[in-house]
C-alpha cells in the first residue's frame, strides 16, 4: 500500500488491477468451496454502485446493511464505500427496535438485508422510517410471492447496475475519483448495552490505515 491517504474503494480498485483473476475470498455453499476472483469481486461492488448512484444515492448517504459474514455483504459494503456512501452495519442478531433505531439515528437511505429474518424486522417498522427510499434482500428464499414497491432483490439491483455501468462507465468513476481520504467510510454502532448505541465514525484514512498496520 501506498503511504499516500487513499479511499477504501481506489486501494480496492489498485488490488484489483494488481491481481485480477487472483482468489480474493472463498465461500462455502452446499459443504463446497466457492472461489471468488478479484475481477468478479470488483464488477459486483461496480455494478451495486452504479445501481446506487442511479438511484439518487449522494455523497455522505449512509446505506445500512444487517445480515451475517458473507460475500454478499463485502460486496455490498464496498460498493458504498466506493461512491461516497457511509457504510453502516447492523448486528445480525438485534431484534427490530434496535435494528430501527440505528437506521434512523444514522438516516440511512437504503437498508440491505440478508433474508426473510432480516426483512421481517424491517416490516415490524415500515412507516417509522422516513429516511429509507429502498430496502435490498440477497438470499430471497421464502420470498418468491412476497410484493412490496420499496423492496428489490440484490441480483435484480446488481443486473441494473451492470447495464448502467455498461452505458454509463464514468458513473462509478467519477464517483470514485471524487472521494476524500478525510470523508467518514463507515459508522459503527456499540451494543448499547449502557445506552443507546452509540455511531463511531470511521475515515477512509482510519481504514486504510488500520489495514496497512495489519498487513
Amino acid at each position: 500500500m501506498e503511504n499516500r491517504p487513499t479511499t477504501t474503494g481506489r486501494l480496492l480498485a489498485r488490488t484489483v488491477a494488481a491481481n485480477g483473476s487472483r482468489v480474493a475470498m472463498r465461500h462455502k455453499t452446499y459443504g463446497l468451496w466457492q472461489e471468488i476472483s478479484w475481477d468478479d469481486y470488483h464488477g459486483e461492488v461496480r455494478a451495486l454502485g452504479a445501481a446506487l448512484v442511479n438511484r439518487g444515492l449522494a455523497q455522505g448517504d449512509r446505506v445500512a446493511i444487517i445480515g451475517d459474514n458473507c460475500p454478499e455483504w463485502v460486496f455490498i459494503d464496498m460498493a458504498a464505500q466506493s461512491v461516497g456512501g457511509v457504510s453502516v452495519g447492523i448486528y445480525a442478531t438485534n431484534a427490530w427496535e434496535q435494528v430501527q433505531y440505528v437506521v434512523n439515528h444514522c438516516r440511512a437511505r437504503w437498508l440491505f438485508v440478508e433474508n426473510e429474518e432480516q426483512l421481517d424486522k424491517w416490516l415490524q417498522f415500515r412507516d417509522k422510517a422516513p429516511s429509507l427510499e429502498g430496502v435490498v434482500v440477497w438470499d430471497t428464499k421464502g420470498l418468491r410471492e412476497f410484493r412490496d414497491p420499496m423492496v428489490t432483490s440484490l441480483a435484480d439491483l446488481s443486473a441494473a447496475g451492470r447495464e448502467i455501468d455498461a452505458r454509463s462507465p464514468d458513473l462509478f468513476d467519477q464517483r470514485l475519483a471524487a472521494g476524500r481520504a478525510d470523508d467518514v467510510a463507515v459508522l459503527i454502532y456499540t451494543s448499547g448495552t449502557t445506552g443507546p448505541p452509540k455511531g463511531a465514525m470511521l475515515t477512509h484514512t482510519n481504514v486504510t490505515w488500520m489495514a496497512a498496520a495489519v498487513a
